[in-house]
């Protein structure tokens, strides 16, 4: 299985659509049915059905999907391990970030990384903290750069995700005159 097969099947299994999948893999709607269909073919058996909400995995697509993404995940390490060991660095890195961080934290910083290793490219995805989250664990974005969620619904950090405090700003709550009713508790 090429892994841009795998790609494409991944991109299919989280839009349930093909002209979604198209747009996030840069690839006309007729490429992504071809390379689907090739799939399909390889393993002998159909990955979706079509329902009205979309497209469905089949039981072996589910069984396909996790592997799938272990592999892409496997080949990406596999990639980048031969270019360090080669004294090389190159491939693409797609930052996500609050827009807030991305200007006033990102855009003095990018230049410069640019210019120390000019063959990887870097993309940037501006969104709200959820989507980022989202785009990370789907695998659209390598790294997202949010604020702090401690208040999750499991009472802690979201265990998927490795975590790092890099900057820490406080927080201010400004009233108008004669509002001397705060809460003490802004949580």
């Amino acid at each position: 299985m090429h892994p841009r097969l795998l790609r494409t099947f991944l991109a299919v299994a989280r839009s349930r659509n093909i002209t979604r999948a198209a747009e996030a893999v840069h690839l006309a709607q007729s490429s992504v049915s071809d390379q689907i269909q090739s799939l399909e073919a390889e393993l002998g058996t159909a990955l979706f059905t079509r329902s009205k909400s979309g497209l469905e995995l089949t039981p072996a697509g589910l069984a396909l999907k996790p592997i799938a993404e272990e592999l892409l995940r496997l080949d990406g390490e596999a990639r980048a391990a031969v270019l360090a060991a080669a004294g090389q660095t190159s491939g693409a890195l797609t930052i996500g970030a609050l827009e807030t961080i991305a200007s006033a934290r990102l855009a003095p910083w990018l230049p410069g990384f640019q210019a120390s290793h000019p063959d990887i490219t870097v993309r940037m995805k501006v969104a709200d903290s959820g989507t980022l989250l989202r785009q990370l664990e789907e695998g659209d974005i390598d790294v997202a750069f949010c604020f702090d969620r401690r208040d999750l619904s499991n009472g802690g950090a979201d265990q998927r995700f490795a975590r790092r405090t890099i900057a820490a700003e406080p927080l201010a709550l400004v009233a108008a005159p004669g509002q001397s009713a705060v809460p003490r508790d802004l949580a």
